[in-house]
């Protein structure tokens, strides 16, 4: 059982004790009170009574264990004045206790680990007797709290990652891990002058989702308001992941100039690579370099249906990849033979279009002009329905333009 158990165990059973002297005095005080460690705390206590009585001296004590004997704090005297063993640190409230007795508040600064404990804060008074009343007084420490991730060895094995680190906390804080990730963590702690250093360390086995990963170290304390998050960035290292490029289904017999790539990614970088065939060994049309594999001329005779395989290593184990390669006798109607002939459709195909819009636009334009024809031989006869028609050949055509000729002529001689 610790001791801040027995502590409230302690004060409970006191607060259950039966009150002495039926009467209309009594002390009031803050029972459980809470300071942080280098600062200050306040013990408050006050005399209430119904009564006329007259407060005859104010004591505070601190209670060594909680059966154990009492240690004298401090006393106020209305005659003799105020007595305090420690003048520096402790003080009471009330600037003038002789105007205020009943008032008999208390303050400690700079707050030392020893001074949680218990306090009773006793009146004495005339002609009532004496009057008390406990305070708790819990002291904490506010921790320290560091993250930092861990370099792991290169081997797939569970091992440590990252640590977080509480110092000078009391009283014990709490560590946990926000993540993601299948870790797991353990937790090792020990006491110093009265406080305490917390390690939590995070486990988990090296992968490539583990690489870049960011992980949170949650401490909970106390004397914090809201838990404490450090967060930090994983560096893991994990085996080769290998792929093949280079093939794109269109080796035909003759062809030259093609290669296989073998892509890998891994941390640490790749050690070697490593080309086979899984029928034997590789065949003279063949070149390695480096990652890559060089082919000189397609040959259907050794090329076709062939698995090539590809094998990196790095620090942590090997990982491989393959592909199987299948050789045309004449190269597919494809990728840049469809493009060339896709552009010259497209060519082709641009004035064709144009051509047909004008003739679809011209069509409509004379669909246009017979529409108006029509429009207007439909339109009603504006002349009397009763007037009639005669019908005049081309001598009487003649003959009125003589006339008129001749009256015109006619007409000029007069003017002049």
């Amino acid at each position: 059982m610790g001791r801040r158990t027995l502590l409230a165990l302690f004060l409970l059973l006191l607060l259950r004790e039966p009150q002495r002297a039926a009467s209309g005095v009594s002390v009031q005080v803050l029972p459980n009170v809470t300071g942080l460690l280098n600062e200050s705390a306040y013990l408050l206590c006050s005399l209430t009574s119904s009564e006329n009585v007259t407060v005859t001296q104010v004591t505070w004590m601190k209670r060594e264990q909680p059966y154990g004997s009492h240690r004298t704090l401090a006393v106020f005297h209305p005659m003799k004045g105020p007595s305090i063993a420690d003048s520096e640190r402790v003080k009471f409230l009330a600037s003038r206790l002789d105007r205020d007795p009943w008032n008999a508040s208390l303050s400690l600064s700079h707050l030392r680990l020893e001074d949680e404990g218990i306090y009773e804060c006793q009146f004495a008074t005339f002609p009532v007797g004496s009057r008390s009343a406990t305070v708790l007084l819990w002291v904490l420490a506010k921790p320290n709290n560091t993250a930092e991730p861990l370099k792991p060895s290169p081997v797939l094995m569970e091992q440590p990652v990252a640590k977080c680190i509480s110092i000078g906390g009391r009283p014990l804080p709490e560590i946990d891990w926000l993540s993601d990730l299948n870790g797991t963590f353990n937790e090792t702690h020990e006491s110093r002058q009265g406080t305490f250093i917390v390690i939590s360390t995070y486990y988990l086995t090296p992968s490539i989702q583990a690489d870049g990963k960011n992980i949170t170290c949650r401490v909970k304390h106390e004397s914090l308001q809201e838990p404490e998050l450090r967060s930090l960035t994983l560096s893991s290292p994990y085996p080769p992941e290998v792929t093949i490029s280079g093939y794109d289904n269109n080796w035909c017999v003759g062809r030259t100039g093609v290669a296989l790539t073998c892509d890998a990614r891994s941390k640490p970088e790749p050690s070697g690579y490593k080309w086979s065939m899984a029928t034997g060994p590789l065949p003279n049309t063949t070149k390695v370099q480096d990652n890559r594999l060089l082919i000189d001329t397609v040959d259907k005779a050794t090329l076709n249906n062939v698995t090539f395989i590809c094998n990196v290593t790095n620090a942590l184990g090997s990982q491989q990849a393959q592909i199987t390669i299948h050789v045309e006798a004449t190269e597919k109607q494809g990728s840049s033979t469809g493009i060339i002939i896709g552009l010259i459709f497209g060519i082709i195909s641009i004035p064709i279009c144009i051509l047909i819009v004008m003739v679809i636009l011209k069509k409509c334009g004379i669909i246009a002009s017979l529409w108006c024809c029509r429009s207007q031989r439909s339109r009603p006869n504006l002349r009397p329905s009763n007037t009639e028609y005669s019908v005049v050949n081309s001598n009487d055509l003649e003959m009125n333009g003589t006339r008129r000729q001749n009256q015109g002529t006619t007409g000029t001689h007069e003017e002049r």
